[in-house]
């Protein structure tokens, strides 16, 4: 899925408008994920970065067990801190697969129709277990959510979205790996340490 290079130009560098990712990158997200749901599980005590080589992009789309050989994923490394993980030398390794995934798990609630949250996620009389898969690709970011309670459903969602960590993937994958930084840490957002 990656493009040949031009000698001496990154085409990940400074890349022009990126469409709407779907359908190659939430397609990868998808399938991922449904190969995780068969062995991760939702609670997870460390984000894990993967590598995927895509083999078969049309075969992402089939959920059957034999699509199970339209890519690869490989396990490159986990952290606590997810933003650390894709800034540092994980997040360079990952760059050299067709994809990159980042997979978290923790707890989502409902916000007031204002965007606030009157508890902590954790502590949310309507709290539920998530699993988020978050891949980028050249096309772009996409993600799928899957809830504990609803292990059936996959929430897929094509659109980037707005935040630290997709800009931390954009960083990651589109950027100068001499220049990543983590983002959390330079913005000020707080970090949990072992």
């Amino acid at each position: 899925m990656t493009q040949p290079q031009n000698p001496g130009q990154n085409p990940r560098q400074n890349p022009a408008p990126r469409p709407n990712p779907a359908p190659a990158t939430v397609q990868i997200a998808a399938w991922l994920d449904r190969r995780l749901d068969a062995t991760l599980g939702f609670h997870l005590p460390a984000a894990r970065l993967y590598g995927i080589v895509v083999n078969d992009p049309l075969g992402l789309a089939d959920d059957r067990p034999d699509a199970a050989a339209a890519a690869r994923s490989s396990f490159i490394g986990e952290g606590r801190d997810a933003y650390a993980l894709l800034g540092g030398s994980f997040g360079v390794l990952a760059r050299s697969f067709d994809a990159a995934a980042i997979v978290t798990g923790g707890w989502a609630a409902p916000m007031l129709a204002d965007g606030t949250m009157t508890h902590r996620p954790s502590r949310h009389p309507d709290r539920r277990r998530v699993r988020a898969v978050a891949v980028v690709s050249d096309a772009g970011v996409a993600s799928v959510l899957r809830f504990e309670d609803d292990p059936t459903e996959q929430i897929l969602r094509s659109e980037p979205g707005i935040g630290d960590m997709v800009d931390s993937l954009e960083a990651m994958w589109f950027g100068n790996p001499a220049d990543l930084v983590n983002l959390r840490t330079t913005r000020g957002g707080c970090t949990r340490h072992p």
